[in-house]
């Protein structure tokens, strides 16, 4: 039976020695911290340069496209602005051959 008293005691050192070297090892390291592994940094800077280049090249986008289409409106409006005189001339010849047809229509009757 001694030696399994023996294996007992011996048993029960080991293990407080290896707690105390456990609180002592915690004790000196502290806490550890949680940090991010750097694959998955780069992946991130990666899709934020993605995703800032995509805004940009958007915002480049949309004022090319305003600048085009001020560009139109001011051609239009300059075109309005030269034909518009002709255009007014025109619509009246219109009205006036317009007006004679109806005349002429009344006259001789709507079922001949």
């Amino acid at each position: 039976m001694t030696d399994a008293g023996n294996t007992a005691q011996v048993r029960m050192v080991a293990e407080q020695v290896a707690e105390a070297a456990i609180v002592k090892f915690h004790q000196q390291q502290g806490p550890m911290k949680a940090e991010i592994p750097a694959p998955l940094k780069w992946a991130g800077a990666l899709a934020v340069a993605v995703a800032t280049a995509g805004i940009v090249a958007l915002c480049l986008w949309v004022v090319s496209t305003l600048s085009q289409l001020q560009q139109t409106v001011t051609r239009i409006d300059e075109r309005q602005q030269i034909n518009g005189p002709a255009i007014g001339g025109r619509l009246d010849k219109i009205e006036e051959r317009l007006s004679a047809v109806e005349r002429s229509g009344h006259g001789k009757g709507a079922g001949e």
